[in-house]
């Protein structure tokens, strides 16, 4: 091994797998590699810590789970070495509220996750996608005020296509908050969480607990909620098909996209 590496944590979608969310061969093989030497594995996703986070080592078929997995963009923390589930800094019910009333003239579909399933101000073809996607179960609020019945971790506005989303993000830039940050993940989602939140938020506590140097840590990601995990780490690798905004705070970026196992490639060229 070329370096003193105890942890890999990889963001999932454009990252670990491709536009498919397949895991590309090689990608694998260096996971399993990495594994059967004593480093620890991590995933990084904005989705919540559940079923679908805790069985995707399954799909993709290795025999192995994650030491660690970060949900909601940091917003939640499974730490397998302890067997233990960490929330930090959750979206007030408040504020969700005042986000969805000054986002209403958009006319931007809404939602919030609920355990595994999704609570959405209502159903549309893009929300019947992503329930499919991602075999989640889709519930429409019976009122508005449900959406901000309790606090949650994040709220996400799915758009329609980029124009939408354009009009969503400059909605969002005339409400400057404290309270509350907005980000891009994919061209036509929008999301709001607690401005502390991020994945590196995350990833410090695991490493501080287990007493991991942050310099003994490789990160990959592509999106802006993966810049601070970057950040953070001895080494953050952009993907090549990433956000110029994350390569411009990236160590290093990838030889190859995601499409053709940009990860694995890293792993079996820079690290070993």
């Amino acid at each position: 091994m070329k370096r003193k590496v105890k942890l890999v944590i990889a963001d999932i979608d454009n990252t670990l797998v491709n536009k498919n969310k397949q895991m590309m061969p090689l990608t694998k093989q260096m996971l399993i590699k990495l594994h059967n030497d004593g480093v620890l594995l991590g995933i990084a996703s904005g989705r919540p810590c559940g079923e679908h986070l805790y069985s995707r080592y399954k799909g993709w078929e290795l025999d192995f789970q994650f030491d660690v997995i970060i949900g909601m963009n940091g917003g939640q923390l499974w730490d397998g070495i302890d067997n233990r589930l960490d929330e930090y800094y959750p979206l007030k019910k408040e504020y969700i509220k005042e986000i969805i009333e000054f986002m209403n003239p958009t006319g931007i579909n809404s939602y919030v996750y609920r355990g595994d399933s999704t609570l959405c101000r209502w159903y549309d073809e893009r929300m019947k996608a992503s329930s499919l996607r991602n075999f989640e179960p889709m519930v429409i609020a019976e009122k508005d005020s449900d959406m901000w019945e309790k606090d949650n971790n994040k709220l996400l506005f799915r758009c329609k296509d980029e124009d939408e989303a354009a009009i969503g993000i400059a909605m969002a830039a005339k409400h400057p908050s404290p309270n509350y940050q907005y980000f891009t993940t994919t061209p036509i989602l929008i999301e709001f969480q607690d401005p502390r939140v991020n994945k590196g938020v995350a990833l410090e506590a695991f490493c501080q607990r287990h007493n991991i140097s942050l310099d003994d840590v490789i990160a990959f990601g592509d999106a802006q909620n993966d810049a601070e995990m970057i950040k953070l780490a001895g080494l953050g690798v952009c993907m090549l098909n990433g956000d110029d905004q994350v390569k411009a705070v990236s160590d290093v970026i990838s030889d190859y996209d995601c499409d053709n196992d940009g990860a694995g490639h890293y792993i079996q060229d820079h690290i070993y």
